[in-house]
């Protein structure tokens, strides 16, 4: 089934809530509007407006271009997966990011 591009970015939207286990309603409390507003974008009946995207990104704490990257894991290009793992890298405190470090470098020596 294609999309039109109200409807990707709703389910955009509903999948990144979803990921952080949010309500509609609570969404909807964060941004200030109601539960059936984000209904209706994450349907795609229609698109929120720049500045609310620019909300809801905030409120989700992703940057706005995660609306309009692929959905599945699999599907991130390679470039997209550098800046994901850089945005973890940069958010982990110094005890993570050494576990991140360990952890790359297995992985790493696994694939040699």
């Amino acid at each position: 089934m294609l999309l039109n591009a109200a409807q990707a970015l709703g389910k955009r939207i509903k999948d990144l809530r979803l990921d952080k286990k949010w309500t509609q309603a609570a969404l909807a409390e964060a941004l200030g509007c109601e539960s059936m507003t984000v209904s209706r974008y994450e349907r795609g009946e229609y698109a929120p407006s720049l500045e609310m995207l620019v909300q809801i990104a905030k409120h989700l704490n992703v940057p706005i271009s995660e609306f309009f990257e692929p959905s599945s894991p699999g599907a991130h290009s390679a470039m997209a997966n550098r800046h994901r793992l850089c945005d973890i890298a940069y958010h982990a405190d110094e005890a993570k990011l050494k576990d991140i470090l360990v952890a790359a470098e297995k992985i790493l020596k696994k694939s040699d």
